[in-house]
């Protein structure tokens, strides 16, 4: 297996644990805070939420980073680290954002059915193929910069 392919493939499981993981534990906060907090202070409800984001974007981060430096330099390592732990974020909230419109075509095409596993399936998508072309962008030799090769740069 390619060095490219190996690492998207180790890019892709980080995000769908990632993924999968932050839909868990906001489930499981919004089974427990209603009991747990009190019902009228609102901003527990966005300090839950970004617990349910940050705590699996940094397991997900650790284990890439793990994963990631049994093949390549820590150096690399810490570079693709920290590419997927701004990138996995942003590309769940883009993914929740565009999902609603995915959701709204999937049900008008396809039924109320198909809500739900149109736009599940849309943010994995989007967790799998953003993160990992920001993590193999930033492992790129060039560090994401080419040369032009006309001009008289060194």
């Amino acid at each position: 297996m390619g060095a490219t392919r190996r690492l998207f493939m180790t890019v892709a499981e980080a995000a769908v644990l990632f993924a999968v993981a932050s839909w868990a534990l906001l489930f499981v906060l919004a089974l427990v805070a209603p009991r747990v907090f009190a019902p009228d202070n609102s901003s527990q409800g966005g300090i839950l939420g970004m617990l349910a984001v940050f705590v699996p974007d940094g397991l997900a981060t650790w284990w890439l980073m793990r994963r990631v430096r049994a093949n390549r330099s820590r150096s690399d390592a810490r570079r693709a680290a920290t590419a997927f732990a701004v990138s996995a974020p942003l590309a769940l909230g883009v993914g929740y954002l565009l999902g609603e419109l995915v959701g709204g075509y999937a049900e008008m095409i396809l039924g109320s059915r198909f809500i739900l596993p149109a736009v599940a399936s849309f943010i994995i998508v989007m967790m799998i193929f953003i993160p990992s072309g920001v993590v193999i962008w930033a492992l790129h030799p060039s560090g994401g910069v080419e040369l032009n090769g006309g001009s008289d740069q060194t």
